[in-house]
């Protein structure tokens, strides 16, 4: 009762301005201050806003927001969600953690942050909600009369349940062809706007299908979905997300699941201006949702006016049905398989192995499948094979079948042929980039593997692999200064991940900067807990680096005989470290396959023994060839 007389008190005072958080709201001139300057609102918004803050503390039921905002109209929650999402961009008020507005599934939304009641400030000139700008981080941008008919126009294709184009005319600037072309892009996180929490793996699985889509045009530069998620729930402005990623453009929009039905509404936006260039509504049963992630790829290569080749147009037009059990579940499958936790593992593979049974015709949970089988070749082969039977077009699946044929098969024909396929279908996945860079760097050819990993950091600029694998072919070919700043940013960004302090001491291994490499091995093994770093510094005090070296070469021989050889090598003890070689080839582990190029090998390479594992391998001939 408290709340609701306050909303109304509040409500009573038609000069009031309203003070919450870091935002003053001036209802009477239609303006939303912060320290970011005034973020106009389209008019519906804004009034979503007025009518929250007015009655703050108190659950707003869904009908009494159409009642107040659509008095004469028929319009679906779609077009409240809508607005409700916007007002969390504009706040920057993510619905997982909100501050300002809360959901409360299948009744309404209350405003919960503390409320001020002030007088009006003086009138300043600048955008209000009624000329329907789009908030900037930089500075107010107006928006046409053209556009406001169109936001009013997509309320009216929402409430007629049916797809629609919204346009959004750029401005003069634009038109005259200073905005440049679009060659980037990231798909931002869809936002789930079926009030239920439960279905965050139904929106996040979409996100990562439509980046899918897009990856396969070759002509456009699309970031992978580990980094644009990094963005999720993210106070930075558009503008700054652009920068970050270096995209030109960002797809964002939401998703609603109601059954078997699914809605999607995408937004396409200039990142450097802030400018929404065009955006769409698509409505399909849930057993058409692949066709409807093809629809949406195929609308934004045209928008954007990328050229498809034949091949790429094809791959986008492939209208495939899917039931919707089997959907549902490979979704789930792929959101507890991202959670990188033995529990979410075993979830994942239940769900993949549930979709199968419920569609075999799906290919799909067969590559998820495939991961269920950790040192079970042979049935997780079995599963990659069976997925691309049934859709050839699976690049994640031919990179899957590359690290086995590479990793198992030794068959480096095969492998690479199937990394080029892979590449071939989806020119933009980062893991073929990577995984590729290392098929290359243990076949010599390194100035190709440096520009692979290159290119696998550009397209997922925040996940730590790809720093990983580019410091390592960069070490690999030599150039132990790009590695040492490759591995120096990398341990900034992920400081959890001791991979980058190991390859680093490496690096310092190769300059003679001993007690640099010993600090950065120290640091590794202290972030693992490792109860042998306490004995192995006391060997430095004792014998200093090379006492270090065979100290953990002594250990390491029964449990990491690539690790222990590279000890020995490095020691000046070759007949110990050819030894551990012998060990790790005669138990086939993929490591051993790196020697040829390894640097801590060079002082080895003229060893007739050396050189007769190195035949036995099998590697083929290459320029490259460090033997």
């Amino acid at each position: 009762m408290r709340a609701s007389r306050r909303g109304c008190t509040m409500a009573s005072n038609p000069r009031a301005a309203y003070e919450f958080g870091q935002f003053t709201l001036v209802p009477s001139q239609k303006r939303l201050l912060s320290g970011r300057g005034a973020l106009a609102l389209a008019p519906k918004v804004f009034d979503t806003l007025v009518l929250l803050v007015e009655n703050q503390g108190r659950l707003i039921p869904k009908e009494e927001f159409f009642k107040a905002l659509w008095p004469n109209s028929v319009v679906e929650e779609q077009a409240l969600a809508h607005n409700i999402s916007q007002l969390r961009k504009a706040l920057r008020d993510p619905a997982e953690d909100p501050r300002f507005i809360e959901t409360v599934p299948k009744r309404g939304y209350r405003f919960i942050a503390p409320v001020r009641a002030t007088g009006e400030p003086p009138a300043v000139a600048g955008p209000s909600a009624s000329s329907g700008a789009v908030p900037s981080a930089m500075r107010p941008v107006r928006w046409s009369r053209r556009t406001i008919l169109a936001v009013l126009m997509a309320v009216l294709v929402l409430a007629a349940g049916t797809s629609g184009y919204l346009y959004f005319p750029r401005s003069g600037r634009a038109a005259a062809g200073a905005v440049p072309a679009i060659r980037s892009l990231a798909v931002l996180p869809l936002a789930n706007l079926s009030g239920d929490k439960e279905q965050e793996y139904f929106a996040a699985g979409m996100t990562d299908a439509l980046t899918t889509d897009l990856a396969q045009i070759g002509g456009l530069r699309v970031i992978s979905e580990t980094s644009a998620r990094q963005f999720q729930g993210s106070r930075k402005s558009l503008p700054q997300i652009g920068r970050d990623l270096q995209v030109d453009a960002v797809l964002e929009g939401a998703v609603t699941r109601s059954e078997n039905r699914v809605r999607v509404t995408a937004q396409l936006i200039e990142a450097a201006s802030d400018h929404h260039l065009w955006a769409r509504t698509y409505e399909r049963d849930l057993k058409d949702v692949l066709a409807l992630q093809d629809a949406i790829a195929e609308d934004v290569a045209e928008q954007i006016r990328v050229t498809l080749t034949p091949r790429e147009r094809s791959l986008l037009t492939q209208r495939h049905s899917v039931d919707p059990e089997a959907y549902d579940d490979y979704l789930k499958g792929v959101y507890w398989g991202n959670q990188y936790t033995p529990e979410g593992y075993e979830k994942a593979c239940a769900y993949f192995r549930k979709a199968i049974t419920q569609d075999p015709s799906y290919a799909l949970p067969y590559t998820g499948v495939a991961e269920c089988f950790p040192g079970q070749p042979d049935k997780a082969r079995a599963a990659i094979v069976k997925a691309l039977a049934l859709d050839p077009s699976l690049a994640e699946a031919h990179v899957t079948l590359a690290v086995i044929k590479f990793s198992i098969d030794w068959d480096w024909s095969g492998a690479e042929a199937e990394w080029k396929q892979a590449i071939a279908i989806s020119p933009n996945l980062a893991s073929a980039h990577h995984d590729y860079s290392q098929y290359l760097t243990a076949m010599g050819r390194l100035e190709e593997a440096v520009s692979e990993a290159e290119r696998a950091r550009d397209l997922d600029p925040y996940a730590a692999f790809t720093d990983v694998q580019l410091g390592e072919a960069l070490y690999h070919a030599r150039r132990y200064d790009d590695a040492l700043r490759v591995n120096q940013r990398g341990s900034e960004m992920h400081p959890e991940v001791p991979a980058f302090y190991w390859n680093s001491a490496d690096v310092y291994e190769q300059k003679k900067m001993f007690a640099e490499a010993f600090a950065a091995r120290q640091k590794g093994l202290t972030m693992l807990k490792d109860p042998r770093v306490i004995a192995y510094g006391e060997a430095y005090q004792r014998a200093g680096y090379k006492g270090y070296l065979l100290a953990q070469a002594q250990f390491e021989q029964t449990h990491n005989r690539l690790y222990a050889a590279h000890c020995y090598a490095l020691a000046g003890d070759g007949p110990r470290a050819i030894d551990a070689w012998e060990a790790a080839y005669k138990d086939h582990t993929v490591g051993v396959l790196f020697i040829r190029t390894a640097p801590e090998a060079d002082s080895l390479r003229s060893s007739p023994r050396f050189r007769d594992l190195v035949r036995r391998i099998g590697f083929p001939r290459s320029s490259g060839d460090q033997n």
